[in-house]
């Protein structure tokens, strides 16, 4: 009785000392997604306190190439370069060409069209929340941050270009209220398309700026001088581990703060 009793005590205290796990969810369109090409690098291992689960696909393509990667891998690096002895848990659920309205809360497939995109990419909003919850279940978490990467497809479209501002702020309120986390802190790439092909770019680069400056808890990350593809829109190898250690950079004074 006595040994079964110390068994149990050291039991309990092996979960009473389970450490928290930081929780990052990564959202957006197919910056987010990523162009980076893992043939590129000489070493695409995520580190081991990491766990990263990818639910993202780029415009017409069923899931996203596993010879492709995102901010995901710039940020692990930081995150393991300055928190080994911490674990996280990435979630990234985006899709290339997806506007503000196909990622509403309340979204209408019709309106939603009027950005060009096709009706299936479906409600976004509720399969992020859904995967979300489905992965955490059960265990020991708290959510660190949001990090999104979106806006070209709304900066191409002037009508939804001026929504921008409404709709990210829409978008904010209610990740936060649903995520039960009503502080929980908003990192976000600043777009940079072509302006010659994305007429609403200074719309919505300028409502990303108002975000910043009439939201709490919410971080704009420079994405200028980003090395990009021919296309001059979605960034190369070396540009998405750049961005990623932008965001990276950003989440240690948070980690830091919490612990």
């Amino acid at each position: 009785m006595k040994k079964l009793a110390i068994m149990l005590i050291i039991a309990l205290t092996a979960i009473g000392c389970e450490k928290t796990t930081h929780v990052i969810l990564m959202a957006g369109q197919s910056n987010m997604v990523g162009y980076g090409k893992i043939a590129e690098l000489q070493n695409a291992q995520l580190p081991e306190n990491i766990t990263y689960y990818n639910f993202g696909r780029q415009l017409g393509k069923p899931a996203s190439s596993p010879d492709h990667f995102g901010p995901e891998l710039g940020i692990s690096q930081v995150l393991s370069e300055n928190f080994i002895n911490e674990k996280f848990i990435i979630i990234k659920y985006a899709t290339g060409g997806a506007s503000l309205l196909d990622w509403a809360k309340d979204y209408d497939s019709l309106t939603a069209s009027t950005t060009g995109n096709p009706k299936n990419f479906g409600k976004m909003y509720d399969s992020l929340l859904k995967k979300t919850n489905e992965i955490l279940k059960g265990k020991k978490h708290k959510k660190l941050a949001l990090i999104w990467m979106q806006g070209e497809r709304d900066a191409r479209i002037p009508e939804a270009g001026d929504q921008y501002y409404d709709n990210y702020l829409k978008f904010i309120a209610n990740l936060r209220q649903d995520s039960d986390s009503p502080n929980l802190p908003i990192l976000f790439g600043k777009v940079n398309p072509p302006s010659d092909r994305y007429p609403a770019l200074e719309t919505v680069q300028n409502s990303q700026e108002q975000i910043v400056r009439n939201v709490e808890n919410t971080y704009l990350v420079d994405t200028d001088g980003l090395p990009k593809l021919k296309d001059d829109l979605h960034y190369d190898t070396e540009g998405q581990l750049e961005l990623g250690r932008r965001f990276g950079q950003l989440l240690l004074p948070l980690i830091a703060g919490r612990n």
